[in-house]
Parts: C-alpha cells; sequence; structure tokens
C-alpha cells in the first residue's frame, strides 16, 4: 500500500491543498487526488481549497466543489499539499495544514523548503501530477481522475514539448488516454483556446517587447489599467510568457504583471540549459524550477527594466 493510501485509510477528513494562482498541475493534482478518494473511500470527507481557479479548468470532475474560502476554525485529519514549494506560496490556505493531525506533500520544485516529515518530492519529475499517479492504485483512476491527472502533466510539459519529458511520462499519458479519456477536447478547451480579450492583451504585451542583455533576453509587460479595461484578472494572462519564450534566439523570456501598487510578479523562461532561472529567482525570493520560475520586484516598470538589466548579470 502507497503512503498515499495509507494516510488516507487512517483519515476520516481530509483536505487538498495547492499554490496561489493555480495552474493546470495544480488544480489537475488536488482534484486528482479528491476524485481518487471519492472512488475509493466511500464515507470520506475530502475538501479541495485553492484560490479562485480559472473556468477554463471547469471541466474537470469536482471543479464546482473548490473552495476559495477560509475559515481557520476548521481542521482536518489530514492536509495533502500539492505543487507547492512553501508556506508563502500556498499562501492563508497553509491555516489548513496547521490545523491537521497529518500532513502530505506531493512537490517536484527543487526550491521547496516544507520540514514535513512525509514528503514526496521528485525535481526530476516533470509534474506533480506524474508523481501522484505512481501513488494511486490503478484500479481507481477512472476517466474523472485521469483527466485532472493528464491536463496536470499536460501543463507543465508545455503538452509533452520540454525537455523534461521522459519515457515514462509518455507511457503514463497513454495509460491515462487508455482510461477513455477526450484528450483532444481536454487540450483545445484548457490549454490552447483563447478568449477574444485574451488576444487583446496578449496582442499589446507583444507589441512592446524589448531585448535586454544584448538581446538574450525580451521582456514585456502589462498594466492594472490594461486589465481592467478589459475585464481580465490575473488568471487569464498566464500564457503570455510561453509565447514570449517561443521567440527564436533568446536565452531568457520575462513577462511583469501587476499583483498591487507598483508591485510586479516576473515570470521567467529560460531556453539555455546552462541558465538556472530558479537560482536566480531563489537569490530575490522568489523561486521555481531550473527552466520555468518566478519571483516579485517593486518600482515602476522603468525601475524594474533597469534592475532586471543589472541584476541578469548573476546568470547571464
Amino acid at each position: 500500500m502507497s503512503i498515499l493510501d495509507e494516510k488516507i485509510e487512517k483519515a476520516n477528513s481530509i483536505c487538498l491543498l495547492g499554490h496561489i494562482n493555480p495552474d493546470g498541475d495544480c488544480i489537475g493534482a488536488t482534484l486528482s487526488i479528491y476524485n481518487y478518494i471519492m472512488n475509493k473511500y466511500n464515507g470520506k470527507m475530502a475538501k479541495v481549497y485553492l484560490m479562485e481557479p480559472s473556468d477554463k479548468f471547469a471541466l474537470l470532475s469536482g471543479f464546482k466543489n473548490i473552495s476559495s474560502e477560509i475559515n481557520d476554525k476548521e481542521k482536518y485529519d489530514l492536509a495533502i499539499i500539492c505543487d507547492s514549494s512553501s508556506r508563502d506560496r500556498v499562501k492563508d490556505f497553509i491555516v489548513y495544514a496547521d490545523n491537521a493531525k497529518d500532513v502530505l506533500v506531493f512537490d517536484h520544485h527543487e526550491t521547496n523548503n516544507f520540514e514535513y516529515s512525509d514528503m514526496i518530492i521528485d525535481i526530476k519529475s516533470p509534474a506533480t501530477c506524474e508523481i501522484i499517479y505512481k501513488y494511486m492504485d490503478d484500479k481507481y483512476i477512472d476517466k474523472k481522475v485521469a483527466e485532472c491527472l493528464y491536463i496536470g502533466i499536460c501543463s507543465d510539459t508545455g503538452c509533452f514539448k520540454y525537455n523534461s519529458t521522459t519515457h515514462e511520462t509518455m507511457n503514463i499519458a497513454g495509460s491515462l488516454i487508455d482510461k477513455g479519456i477526450d484528450f483532444t477536447k481536454l487540450q483545445d478547451k484548457m490549454i490552447f483556446y483563447n478568449s477574444l480579450k485574451q488576444r487583446k492583451i496578449q496582442a499589446i504585451a507583444f507589441s512592446r517587447i524589448k531585448c535586454l542583455h544584448g538581446g538574450q533576453v525580451v521582456f514585456s509587460y502589462v498594466l492594472q489599467e490594461e486589465l481592467d479595461n478589459l475585464n481580465l484578472d490575473k488568471r487569464e494572462i498566464d500564457n503570455i510568457i510561453v509565447y514570449l519564450r517561443e521567440i527564436e534566439n533568446i536565452k531568457i523570456a520575462i513577462f511583469a504583471y501587476p499583483i498591487g501598487h507598483n508591485i510586479y510578479k516576473l515570470s521567467l523562461r529560460s531556453n539555455d540549459y546552462n541558465i538556472n532561472v530558479a537560482t536566480f529567482a531563489k537569490n530575490h525570493d522568489g523561486g521555481g524550477h531550473a527552466l520555468a520560475a518566478g519571483l516579485t520586484y517593486k518600482g515602476s516598470i522603468e525601475e524594474i527594466e533597469k534592475k532586471l538589466d543589472k541584476d541578469l548579470n548573476e546568470i547571464l
């Protein structure tokens, strides 16, 4: 019996937690375990707590049951933290882990600094959903569970094109497809399709692309007023960095978006396997993976641009 099943069997109530601004791997990981519990453990109470996720994931079973409310009086026997590397990444939802009798962590970030006794961390795994798959009883991985796991793996592998994708990854994806999922529909709806508003904000970001550090880096941004004018929130701009990364002959792509007054979240992507943006991000109180990371800078866009050009000397 895997540690996942051992922990669930001992608990009557389970909460599932993930990181702020949850992406496909985070949502897929938490919902896959939620649906797995519903399938295998009749009578167990399970609840997913996440910052309000994007509606593009609404096809996933259990999505409508996700709670974005925080009640520090609610206590669970077991808290399972998925795809999160630190307390600040879980943010206020960490109270559920603090109040739980037991905690289990599934993650693949090299910057993970949790100190729980039971942590399944594999930094070589391309997605947390791939790790979780290995700890599930295949008899209880039905179509609903498979859809969640598949979209999580797709999300963090760039639909299997990133170099973190392995032979095992492809075999797992094939096993999930065998569960009867409509993988084309899932990918189109949750990864490839964009709304007209999203295309408009992408056009704004693309129109102001700048080259930094002698052309090795491309940088762009959007402003809060632009998001407001299009009635967009930050969940709907997460793919802009993906497109910036695809510009030919660059080493790093950086996209900035506002999270407060003169406070910007920076998403970083590296196209050079010798350039570890996670190390750079960690040096500036951020984190992530070698080729994909994030951090926060304070200041105006002009100040951030100058600071970036200087700070990038650390890795270029």
